[in-house]
């Protein structure tokens, strides 16, 4: 989304994208203020490394398809599980809890089409529209001390249910420099993935609280500068991301953790004979824990949060006229 031509795909032609991207979480937050009181000696570590297989089809030059496969790797570790005994443990210095969960995500189907004319190079709008299948396993456990205990919500591949994803993009670029931005919102009207919360249930398996079906957001706008070496482009941006407390449509029960979180985002683009490679290294300036609503009351929540991930893509295009 860096402007150009090379913003476009032809009719008939495919592209192929895949992503990696990679976090350890381990820095708690309640509001915009560090928990200090939890270390990861007695709290949750949170590790993610996810890949993302994007296939896009031109079905003219100004509209395509695309399907998004995530696939995950994550771990979910207490070194010391806040100093309350386990069922199954002997004490609470007992061996750490150690969860995790591997596996495709939920599916995402979506249709895209650009408002005005791609014969232009200079500047476009894209709004797509997307679907949400839950193929993703909401209901993942591990073992704990001999018993299956479901992992946290951070860490369950899917999401419970059905969503719709609407999505706007938009370029501009001018002699110096291009601006690029681009917005979306999930709408999961699913109340609960019916999958009993982690936490309380480590404690209690005899707990009904059960994880919330939650809404998400992203919104990134940033600036790319061409070089002297016309193959490579470093970008600066800027992403809000994050879960609300409330969804948009249906009730919003259950345990989520909904917080805002905001991203600098530096990265460099390369582009060398079709193959688009990219690298950014999100680095957190806003961090925003926001109290949910369980039952119709209002509670503080305390959640990891990764200080500095990385991002690496790439990109190839064939079929189609050209």
């Amino acid at each position: 989304m860096f402007g150009g031509k090379g913003a476009y795909l032809g009719k008939g032609e495919w592209e192929f994208r895949t992503s990696f991207f990679h976090f350890l979480s381990d820095k708690h937050y309640i509001g915009t203020s560090r928990n200090t009181r939890l270390t990861a000696f007695d709290g949750p570590i949170n590790t993610r490394s996810q890949f993302n297989f994007d296939f896009t089809y031109g079905l003219t030059s100004r509209s395509s398809v695309t399907l998004d496969i995530p696939f995950q790797i994550q771990t979910y570790n207490l070194h010391k599980p806040l100093n309350r005994i386990v069922p199954g443990a002997t004490s609470s210095e007992a061996v750490p809890v150690n969860t995790g969960a591997d596996g495709v995500g939920d599916l995402t189907l979506s249709f895209g089409r650009w408002m005005f004319s791609t014969e232009h190079p200079n500047g476009n709008v894209r709004l797509s529209l997307g679907v949400l299948f839950p193929t993703g396993d909401a209901s993942a456990t591990s073992d704990v001390y001999g018993r299956a205990v479901p992992v946290d919500i951070s860490v369950q591949p899917g999401s419970g249910g059905w969503g719709i994803e609407p999505l706007i993009q938009a370029f501009r670029t001018f002699k110096r420099f291009s601006v690029y931005g681009v917005g979306t919102y999930l709408f999961n009207p699913t109340n609960t993935t019916g999958t009993p919360a982690f936490f309380p249930t480590l404690f209690n398996p005899a707990s009904t609280t059960v994880n919330s079906s939650t809404d998400q957001f992203l919104a990134e706008f940033g600036v790319s500068v061409p070089t002297p070496v016309h193959w490579i482009t470093p970008t600066i941006g800027y992403r809000i991301t994050g879960v609300p407390p409330l969804d948009v449509i249906g009730a919003s029960d259950g345990f989520r953790r909904p917080a805002t979180l905001g991203y600098i985002e530096p990265g460099v683009n390369v582009t060398l004979k079709g193959h688009t490679f990219n690298l950014t290294v999100p680095i957190a300036t806003y961090i925003n824990v926001k109290p949910h609503y369980v039952n119709g009351v209002n509670q503080n929540t305390d959640a990891t949060v990764p200080g500095l991930m990385f991002t690496l893509s790439y990109a190839f295009r064939f079929g189609g006229s050209q």
